[in-house]
């Protein structure tokens, strides 16, 4: 890939009858480089890194004897991973022959497209990460507790599934906000990791127009 970017590179992002000086093309266009560069590092090492935290996460549930949930947590995350190879793929596919300025563009606009796909995901991912959790917690000794203590203390209370429903209100309270504010939360959290390297890639493209247009 690292190849096939520097060939990009090659062609310039301003088209030569535009008399900018080749300086300048220059200057632009290795800093469109290593901000890409960078970015498509940044997206290896956090694919390395959510499968390393899922191997540690189903380690550790099962030294504590849940290994099923552990590995069904696995298999959330190992999900993710997938998702985020097929949209490096797509990345791939666009036009190397392109001038840099073009594919900068394009690059900013699969990030864009990348994003408002995660974000669908992420509204069933938050949703059944947290269940899967809670449910996880209400069967084990220490949820059972809980619950029956709930039910010794409000004694009148609707109880479904054995479950108190002053239990079950937090719960599918908390389930609908990470629903509707999955893309929030995930916006966020790309901003975090992201978002300096991006506001770079975008100062760099208006600072192209600015020059093509002057």
């Amino acid at each position: 890939m690292k190849k096939s970017i520097e060939q990009i590179w090659k062609e310039g992002f301003i088209d030569e009858n535009a008399l900018i000086a080749p300086k300048v093309n220059d200057l632009y266009n290795q800093k469109s480089k290593n901000v890409v560069d960078k970015l498509e590092h940044m997206f290896e090492l956090n694919h390395k890194g959510v499968l390393i935290g899922a191997s540690i996460f189903f380690a550790v549930l099962s030294f504590l004897g849940a290994p099923l949930f552990g590995l069904y947590i696995v298999l959330l995350f190992v999900l993710l991973v997938v998702v985020g190879r097929i949209q490096l793929k797509q990345l791939q596919n666009i036009d190397k022959s392109i001038g840099s300025y073009q594919y900068l563009t394009a690059f900013n606009e699969w990030f864009e497209q990348s994003c408002e796909q995660y974000t669908k995901i992420y509204r069933v991912f938050y949703p059944l990460l947290f269940l899967s959790c809670i449910t996880r917690f209400g069967v084990s000794e220490n949820g059972l507790k809980v619950i029956n203590k709930v039910i010794e203390l409000q004694p009148g209370e609707p109880v479904i599934a054995g479950v108190p429903w002053m239990i079950w209100a937090p719960v599918i309270l908390i389930t609908t906000l990470l629903t509707f504010g999955a893309g929030a939360i995930y916006r966020a959290d790309v901003n975090l990791v992201y978002g300096r390297q991006m506001t770079k890639l975008r100062d760099i493209i208006r600072d192209m127009e600015s020059l093509k247009q002057g």
